[in-house]
C-alpha cells in the first residue's frame, strides 16, 4: 500500500492514518457533548435529549447538564452545515475486517474524492461488541472528524442513538441500515451468478464455501446471502447442494487451504466449489494443487469480490466492483458534510460474472 501510510495506536483502537493533506491550519479545540457528558456524569444520550428537550430529562439532572455546559463554554452542534465551517478536515473509517483485502481495494475508492476535497482518512478497526461500544462513545464526540463511513458495521438501538446523538455525518457500505445514506451490493445475485455458471456447464456434485464468522453481533456478513442466491438458483435448476458439501472457514487464505484439505482428507473431490471470497477460493486452489488436482479439469474454482490477486491467480469471480462502492460512500459522505444530502439514499450495485481460467 502507499508508503505514506503510518500506523499509530490510540485506546484499544489499531489506528492507520492515512495522510492525504498536511495540516497547516491550528484549529481551535472546542468542549464536546462527550466532554458535556463525562463532566456532568451522565450519558452523551441523556445531554443529547436535555439539548433537543429540556422537559424530556428530570429537572436536577437538566440543570446539572446545563451548569457544565457553562463551565466548558459549550455550543451545541447545529446541523451539517455549521459543522462543515468549523471542520478538522479528518473523516474516519469504521471496519471490523481491515486488512483484508476487499477492504484494502474498497478504501482506495474512498481516498481518492476525499483527497481532491483535502481530507485526511483516518481507519479504527474493531474486533467486538465493547470496542465498538468504546469508540461510538468517544471518537465521534471529541471533534476528530468531520464524518464517518462503517463498513459492515451492525449497529444496535443504542449505538444507533448514541451515534445520532453525536451529529456526525454518516455512511454505511454493505451494511442495511435504513437510517443512514448506504452503499450495497447484490450479494443474493452474485450467489445466483455462480450458480448460472455450474448449471451451464454441469459442473455437478458442487460445494460451497461460507464464512465461519457469519453471525458477528457487530457486522453484517454477506456470507449467507450469497449461499442463499446460490442454492436458490440450484434448486431452480433442478440441482441441490448436500449438507456435506457445505463448508465454513475464517476468511484468511491458510484457513480456507485447511478447511479443504481436511475435507478431501474425508471426501471426494466435488466437480467445482463456489466460495464466499477470493481469499478462500486462492486457499481452495492451494489446497487443490498440493495433491495435484487439476483446476479447472477436474476441481472448477470461483470466487467472490474481484480482489487485484483474483486477476493474477486467474480466478473466475464476482465482481462486486470495490473501488466504485468506496468512491460513492465517499461521495455520499462529502454531501452530506458539505449540508447538500439530505434524504437518505440507498445505492445498490449491480454485480457481474468475471470467467477466467479457474471455470
Amino acid at each position: 500500500m502507499n508508503s505514506g501510510l503510518i500506523y499509530l495506536y490510540e485506546s484499544t483502537f489499531i489506528l492507520l492514518s492515512i495522510r492525504i493533506k498536511n495540516m497547516n491550519k491550528q484549529r481551535e479545540i472546542r468542549s464536546t457533548i462527550y466532554d458535556v457528558a463525562s463532566k456532568a456524569g451522565v450519558s452523551i444520550t441523556t445531554v443529547s435529549r436535555y439539548i433537543n428537550n429540556p422537559d424530556s430529562v428530570k429537572n436536577s439532572t437538566g440543570e446539572k447538564i446545563a451548569k457544565t455546559m457553562d463551565q466548558l463554554d459549550y455550543t451545541p452542534q447545529g446541523n451539517a452545515g455549521s459543522r462543515a465551517n468549523r471542520s478538522v478536515g479528518r473523516v474516519g473509517v469504521l471496519t471490523p475486517f481491515f486488512p483484508a483485502p476487499s477492504y484494502v481495494e474498497r478504501l482506495e475508492g474512498i481516498i481518492h474524492p476525499l483527497r481532491q476535497n483535502n481530507y485526511e482518512v483516518i481507519i479504527y478497526t474493531i474486533e467486538g461488541v465493547d470496542q465498538l461500544d468504546e469508540y461510538l462513545t468517544s471518537v465521534p464526540f471529541t471533534r476528530r472528524i468531520d464524518g464517518l463511513i462503517l463498513m459492515s458495521v451492525k449497529l444496535s438501538d443504542e449505538q444507533h442513538r448514541t451515534l445520532k446523538a453525536s451529529g456526525l455525518s454518516v455512511v454505511m457500505v454493505e451494511s442495511d441500515d435504513e437510517n443512514y445514506s448506504r452503499v450495497l451490493a447484490d450479494d443474493y445475485r452474485g450467489g445466483q451468478m455462480a450458480a448460472e455458471l455450474f448449471l451451464k456447464k454441469d459442473y455437478f456434485p458442487c460445494a460451497y464455501m461460507g464464512d465461519l464468522n457469519y453471525d458477528l453481533p457487530y457486522s453484517f456478513q454477506p456470507s449467507e446471502s450469497r449461499f442463499k442466491g446460490f442454492r436458490d438458483k440450484l434448486f431452480g435448476g433442478k440441482k441441490e447442494i448436500k449438507k456435506t458439501m457445505i463448508l465454513k472457514s475464517g476468511t484468511a487464505v491458510d484457513d480456507a487451504l485447511t478447511v479443504f484439505s481436511n475435507f478431501l482428507d474425508k471426501n471426494k473431490c466435488p466437480r467445482a466449489i463456489f466460495a464466499m471470497s477470493d481469499v478462500q477460493a486462492i486457499g481452495i486452489i492451494k489446497a487443490a494443487r498440493e495433491r495435484e488436482i487439476k483446476i479447472p479439469e477436474e476441481l472448477a474454482v470461483i470466487g467472490f469480490d474481484d480482489i487485484e490477486g483474483a486477476n493474477w491467480m486467474e480466478l473466475s469471480t464476482i465482481s462486486q466492483h470495490l473501488k466504485d462502492s468506496g468512491r460513492i460512500a465517499a461521495g455520499l459522505l462529502l454531501e452530506l458534510m458539505n449540508g447538500e444530502g439530505k434524504a437518505i439514499q440507498k445505492t445498490n450495485l449491480q454485480v457481474s460474472l468475471i470467467e477466467r481460467a479457474t471455470t
